[in-house]
């Protein structure tokens, strides 16, 4: 056999007037008295919540009108809850306030994602390293080979193989330059992310060989 349904136990008097009173003030919005009394969980019956809501509308305590074929009950205003002219100014250079300081946080997180674009599309500090590292190779390996020359018997070269010689040490000279000159602006850009920290200490921790 099932076990009985326990019956509740359903508000009255002075309790389920202080009740309802209470719910309409906590939510601040019209209700009628089957949304009262569906809200609170039936503690107060439908029939007991609307003969309690038109009392108090009655004794004034409560404000009531009809919506539809309902009436809807809510809690009277107080007037001292209502912001005065002045408040209302304050509120509205705060929000003015706000949204200015929203502006200027949107720039400059634009600002700082371009920077983290460019330092992400940059090659790193160890590639450029290694970069400048092999051109300044490939030079001396170059002035090694000249020495013999320059040292022994001069040996005529065609026009064309001289410029051929020229064009590829322009060509090394020139690429070996852009590519310090790139690693010295990605190194600058480095240094000011790091604050106080400086570029010689900053060098030395990356355990990058040379001048920074």
């Amino acid at each position: 056999m099932p076990p009985k349904k326990e019956k509740k136990e359903h508000l009255a008097g002075d309790q389920a007037n202080e009740l309802i009173i209470d719910y309409l003030r906590q939510q601040n919005r019209p209700y009628s008295a089957t949304d009262v009394s569906a809200n609170l969980h039936n503690a107060v019956t439908k029939t007991a919540a609307a003969k309690i809501l038109k009392e108090l509308h009655e004794k004034g305590e409560i404000e009531g009108r009809a919506s539809g074929k309902q009436i809807v009950y809510h809690a009277i205003q107080d007037p001292n809850d209502f912001a005065s002219t002045e408040d209302l100014k304050a509120m509205d250079e705060k929000i003015t306030g706000t949204k200015l300081k929203i502006v200027k946080v949107k720039a400059e997180l634009k600002s700082l994602q371009g920077t983290l674009n460019t330092l992400k599309a940059a090659p790193t500090v160890s590639s450029l390293c290694e970069t400048v590292g092999v051109l300044e190779t490939e030079i001396q390996r170059l002035e090694s080979s000249l020495k013999p020359i320059r040292a022994g018997p001069i040996k005529s070269i065609s026009a064309s193989e001289k410029a051929a010689m020229d064009v590829e040490y322009v060509r090394l000279e020139t690429l070996l330059r852009r590519r310090k000159k790139t690693f010295k602006e990605f190194w600058g850009t480095i240094c000011d992310g790091c604050g106080d920290l400086n570029p010689s200490d900053l060098w030395e921790r990356l355990g990058l060989e040379g001048d920074p």
